[in-house]
């Protein structure tokens, strides 16, 4: 255990590092459309596990009465708090694989963080037990057939994706965008990155939330699931 709270900070220490930029790639790219389109129907109070900058937990404070907005790295949150603070938004630093939280929420949601975790279907039982009766859980994460891709493919896909970024976000934009993809830390941060296949993924995530909704969203995978 205590060799895999090393590798969850070790994360947090690569976060700090780039966190500006990766808040800039974040809100260049935002599309929080999976879990706007599928909040719960009680709009009491949400929890954002690995909120990051707190891109997505601002989205969610204009339906909610109150957001709790969770990330392990403090330079995030420190953003988060910079340029998406509001009355009704909590931001905590803590382990998302270590939730101590003594409250329970209408709609639970993560995006791209549950690939960090190191007992998965541990942390997700816990998640469980922090949502309300009717609750709703909105999870979207990676899914890949290799569990680690190679750093030449990102560096490949980056050098791809690079002149269809200079038409949708403008040259400058995009230059940046690919400077931080291409970025040693990020690279670093990648390479260091476990996924699930989607097989591996349906049975994990169905184990715990029988009766879930798969939705497949390109390289992402998400879940819809209702406490009833």
């Amino acid at each position: 255990m205590l060799k895999s709270n090393c590798k969850i900070r070790n994360k947090s220490v690569m976060f700090d590092a780039f966190a500006t930029e990766y808040d800039f790639a974040a809100t260049l790219q935002s599309q929080n459309d999976f879990f706007i389109n599928n909040l719960s129907a009680s709009k009491g109070a949400a929890l954002d596990i690995g909120c990051g900058s707190g891109i997505l937990a601002f989205e969610l404070a204009q339906y909610y009465d109150h957001v709790v907005a969770v990330d392990l790295s403090a330079k995030m949150l420190d953003i988060a708090r910079q340029k998406r603070s509001a009355p009704n938004i909590e931001y905590i630093q803590m382990d998302a694989s270590q939730l101590a939280l003594d409250r329970q929420f209408d709609l639970i949601v993560s995006s791209a963080t549950f690939h960090h975790l190191p007992n998965l279907p541990a942390a997700l039982s816990a998640i469980k037990k922090l949502l309300n009766p009717h609750g709703k859980v909105l999870f979207l994460d990676n899914i890949s057939e290799v569990e680690t891709p190679a750093t030449r493919d990102y560096i490949v896909g980056a050098g791809r994706d690079y002149i269809p970024d200079c038409s949708k976000y403008g040259f400058r934009n995009a230059s940046r965008l690919l400077k931080f993809r291409l970025s040693p830390g990020w690279l670093k941060h990648l390479a260091s990155d476990r996924y699930l296949s989607e097989g591996r993924f349906r049975k994990i995530y169905g184990r715990c939330f029988p009766g879930c909704y798969f939705v497949k969203l390109g390289c992402f995978m998400g879940i819809i699931w209702e406490h009833l």
